[in-house]
């Protein structure tokens, strides 16, 4: 067995039952995270807009924060490229992602320290979790 494997089986196995053991109360998990978000970003130009202090669930959440597109969006986007902090997100974004679709043209993604983060440990999650499914 090689050392990757000795050291990735034990640490897979064990995020494999917490993801079980978490799917047990996913809804509860979810509506918490949720408000941790909106929390986070209540002073925030965006959540000042919609009133992310007076939000207490997901029921207020959907009332205070309308389905958009990107172009709606746009004026934030915007403010967050001329410099301006704490428009969508806490402080100010480390990147922007550029991409297109067939809508809209040249759409950019703010990247922030925090996304990064949780998109670096979720990857890590689940990779290290597709070694539990090795033969």
């Amino acid at each position: 067995m090689k050392i990757k494997s000795l050291l990735a089986k034990p640490l897979a196995s064990y995020i494999y039952k917490q993801t079980k053991k978490m799917a047990q109360n996913a809804v509860a998990d979810q509506q918490q995270l949720l408000l941790n978000l909106i929390k986070t970003a209540a002073n925030t130009q965006f959540g000042k807009d919609h009133h992310f202090a007076e939000i207490k669930n997901y029921e207020d959440f959907k009332q205070a924060v309308p389905v958009r597109d990107y172009e709606k969006l746009r004026p934030y986007i915007d403010k967050i490229k001329e410099g301006k902090q704490n428009i969508l997100w806490k402080g100010v974004p480390l990147y922007f992602a550029k991409t297109s679709g067939t809508t809209s043209g040249v759409k950019y993604i703010p990247i922030t320290k925090d996304l990064i983060r949780s998109n670096t440990i979720t990857s890590i999650k689940q990779l290290l979790t597709l070694t539990k499914y090795e033969n």
